[in-house]
């Protein structure tokens, strides 16, 4: 019983460290760029697909090898969520700063894209 309790508290933690990081990451772009962006949830979930995948690809290389795969995802992740917010900044936000909503509209319709191509 105080194992499911530690095991309940440590999820809860770990839910909520990821709600902050996200809310702590729109808060910053607004506040720094005055810019509401719809999609940042996509971008947090690309950093995660990303990591799901270079998890698969280790999984064929034995143990030595699989135990390290979450250093090779961070770098990994980091990377490619950062490319994606560098199109997407350079593409779409660039040309909105200083326009709340049309931003808002913006980011939310890359949100919905990227919420497509996730699904298929």
């Amino acid at each position: 019983m105080f194992t499911s309790l530690l095991d309940g508290l440590f999820d809860s933690i770990s839910s909520g460290s990821v709600l902050l990081l996200a809310a702590l990451g729109l808060a910053i772009v607004f506040g720094l760029m005055g810019v509401i962006n719809m999609a940042h949830g996509e971008l947090m979930m690309l950093g995660g697909y990303t990591t799901f995948v270079v998890q698969n690809a280790f999984k064929p290389l034995g143990q030595p090898w699989f135990g390290a795969y979450i250093f090779v995802a961070l770098i990994a992740a980091f990377l490619v969520t950062a490319l994606v917010g560098f199109i997407l900044e350079r593409g779409v936000i660039r040309h909105l700063y200083g326009r709340p909503l049309e931003t808002l509209l913006a980011t939310w319709g890359v949100s919905l894209i990227c919420s497509s191509l996730s699904a298929v």
